[in-house]
């Protein structure tokens, strides 16, 4: 990978690119797709592929190819210079120079991954639905997948950068209802995510998603008020993304984000901490380097309230005079763009129960279907699983519920973080209560 890697390089300067990146990947992804309470399709695939990137006195120029045959990737380095010879200067390129500051990270290679085949993989599959449906014959699997994978990615540039690094993966998760007598529950769903083949536990998340469909079932109309609300750790995931994505320095140059101009200001509550950390141990975004071969270095986004950093890669960190904060993400057919890592809210001082505890009326959310506008931040979403709360205790979960809000206003109106952390993909953030929402029922 490295050689090729060079190879790539030295004849994009031997053409006339004055500075010069291959990105590599080389591995093998496997899939299983869920459907209809059956397995609907099993699929594995070599996932090889180069990425060119150059540059010629400033100007851009990038190209891709889905092999390693040499004769190919040396025409893809002669595409990419030539459409660098074509494109308009940009003071903000260059490419990141080699540092001292990398961090071997732990836990993200199980070396057990090149070893398995699609036998066991279905099997996994298999188990996960099987679980779900013994758990009660009510259940209905719509949907679900089990996917996992390996490989080594690696990027070489003409500044110095030689890096490589082997990762594998395993993703799953189900998806679906429960029926009774005509009934139909609240659609929910349940994922996981591990490096290791030891910790897949695809019976947990079978469990887990087939409490939550049969706990929703006897749903009623709910109530309107403006009160209190809990978010599940999978709720409050999707919001931060919200959140997360306004802090790319991308978003804030374009002036596509409700963040410009907030940095060192306070936007939330004091007791919201918010850090980007790809050096956690077996996190699910971990790795040494980022897209462009920049150290992964943890990163407080919002400390106590106070939004502390963007979220930069090395083009837009140029565009502010500024350092890459190691967020560069992207893969062999495209340009680096921005994104976070492992994300992690900070845990309270209360337990969930507590949470719960303290609410006159209120609702617990645990799934919500809206699109926020990226921007100002403004929804009206439907509750598609909750449970209103009176008196500190669950009453009856509820449908044709709204909530509605601004999702970076909601960071004021933060009452409570629970001390229980669920991990959401590469997000580990706690349950949420929130003051002053507005409740409708339809």
């Amino acid at each position: 990978m490295i050689e090729l890697g060079e190879l790539a390089v030295k004849k994009a300067l031997e053409l006339g690119a004055t500075e010069a990146e291959a990105y590599l990947i080389k591995g093998k992804q496997f899939y299983v797709a869920l459907e209809n309470n059956d397995i609907k399709l099993a699929k594995s695939q070599i996932m090889d592929g180069i990425g060119i990137r150059v540059f010629k006195n400033k100007s851009l120029g990038f190209a891709s190819v889905n092999t390693f045959s040499q004769d190919k990737v040396m025409s893809a380095v002669s595409n990419a210079v030539r459409l660098a010879n074509l494109t308009p200067k940009d003071d903000a390129n260059s490419m990141p120079s080699i540092s001292n500051n990398y961090t071997q990270v732990q836990g993200i290679f199980d070396s057990n991954a090149e070893k398995i085949g699609m036998d066991e993989v279905l099997k996994f599959a298999q188990r996960m639905l099987a679980t779900a449906l013994k758990f009660d014959s009510r259940i209905t699997v719509d949907s679900g997948i089990f996917a996992g994978g390996f490989g080594e990615n690696a990027v070489v540039n003409s500044k110095g950068i030689k890096l490589a690094e082997m990762a594998s993966s395993f993703d799953f998760g189900i998806m679906g209802m429960a029926h009774d007598k005509g009934e139909v529950s609240c659609f929910q769903y349940e994922f996981d995510t591990t490096h290791n083949i030891a910790d897949i536990n695809v019976e947990n998340v079978a469990m887990i998603f087939a409490k939550k469909v049969i706990s929703s079932l006897g749903a009623k109309k709910g109530e309107s008020f403006t009160g209190s609300i809990i978010l599940e750790p999978d709720v409050f995931a999707d919001m931060l993304g919200v959140i997360i994505a306004a802090a790319s320095a991308n978003n804030i140059q374009k002036k596509m984000s409700r963040l410009v101009g907030q940095l060192n200001k306070q936007i939330a509550v004091s007791g919201l901490t918010i850090e980007d950390n790809g050096l956690i141990a077996g996190g699910a975004a971990t790795s040494t380097f980022d897209r462009e071969g920049v150290a992964r270095l943890p990163l407080k986004i919002i400390d106590k309230g106070v939004l502390t950093s963007y979220l930069y890669n090395t083009y837009c960190a140029n565009k502010d005079k500024s350092q890459s904060t190691g967020h560069a993400v992207g893969g062999t057919r495209g340009l680096p763009s921005i994104g976070p890592s492992n994300i992690i809210v900070n845990a309270g001082n209360k337990s969930q129960a507590d949470l719960i505890k303290e609410i006159k009326r209120g609702l617990y959310v645990t799934r919500l279907s809206a699109q926020p506008n990226p921007v100002s931040g403004d929804f009206s979403g439907v509750v598609k699983g909750g449970f209103l709360i009176s008196d500190g205790e669950f009453k009856t979960p509820v449908i044709e519920t709204m909530i509605s809000g601004n999702i970076f206003n909601l960071l004021n109106q933060i009452s409570g973080l629970s001390l229980e952390q669920k991990k959401v993909m590469s997000f580990l953030v706690p349950y949420c209560r929130i003051e002053d929402v507005s409740i409708t029922s339809g």
